[in-house]
């Protein structure tokens, strides 16, 4: 049974995302047809470790799929960058500017993965009830001790700690259910 889930959810990710995870992979390598590689050895991948994923989430398999194919569109760079440069001094300049460019592409990744992160704590945050909400943002976002919280809302001490843990555990089990924290 779980098989066959896994099979209709790879199969739906693969014709809905396939063309997405394609672009994402040529926006490094810059070549189509390692961008198509790249993404259906992720795919192979993906089915080999099939009794390991979650396939009851779906979106979580999509962000494994969109991160697999990152990953390895940058190691295919850094691949060809050392089969085209050696160490000899003549090639200083490009081995600097190949270093400069793998370092602006992984901190554009780092980016773009801190950008979904956000997205998801704000889209998380506003799904939690009103006061408990109340009580992250004064803690989070004003940095106020959890003292201060509890005397401007006038309650405890004890029941801000407790607000405050359970909206950190619900973003950490979202967070996870999104394939963005382990």
């Amino acid at each position: 049974m779980q098989d066959i889930q896994a099979y209709h959810v790879v199969e739906q990710i693969f014709k809905s995302q396939f063309e997405q995870l394609k672009a994402c992979a040529f926006r490094y390598v810059n070549d189509w047809e390692t961008a198509k590689d790249i993404v259906q050895n992720a795919f192979c991948e993906l089915w080999i470790k099939k009794d390991e994923m979650r396939f009851d989430e779906p979106e979580a398999v999509k962000a494994y799929l969109f991160k697999t194919v990152c990953n390895r569109s940058i190691n295919a760079v850094n691949e060809r960058r050392r089969e085209i440069y050696s160490l000899d001094e003549t090639h200083e300049t490009q081995i600097v500017e190949a270093y400069m460019e793998t370092y602006y592409m992984q901190n554009q990744e780092r980016t773009l993965l801190m950008k979904e992160l956000k997205s998801e704590v704000v889209r998380f945050v506003r799904t939690l009830p009103p006061q408990c909400r109340k009580i992250y943002m004064l803690s989070r976002s004003h940095e106020l001790k959890n003292r201060e919280i509890a005397e401007r809302l006038g309650i405890s001490v004890k029941a801000v700690e407790k607000q405050i843990s359970k909206a950190i555990q619900g973003l950490k089990d979202h967070l996870r259910s999104k394939g963005l924290i382990n």
